[in-house]
């Protein structure tokens, strides 16, 4: 089962010193999550628009594929 907590800044510590210390429960950073998604998405559309001005050469999508 996944859960989605909201936390208000002065409890969110000891909340989830509280939750990592019970067995079987993981914890994972949303905040941080989102900040690397985000990030990578505007560096990818970066790239677009340096290969657009013909600045970078992106690779093919066959490439791509091969490489899997």
């Amino acid at each position: 089962m996944q859960v989605t907590l909201e936390i208000k800044d002065d409890n969110a510590f000891s909340i989830l010193e509280t939750l990592k210390s019970i067995k079987g429960i993981k914890i994972k950073n949303i905040e941080q999550s989102n900040e690397k998604y985000l990030t990578d998405l505007a560096n990818a559309y970066k790239e677009t628009e340096l290969a657009e001005k013909g600045k970078i050469k992106l690779k093919k999508f066959e490439d791509l594929i091969d490489e899997i």
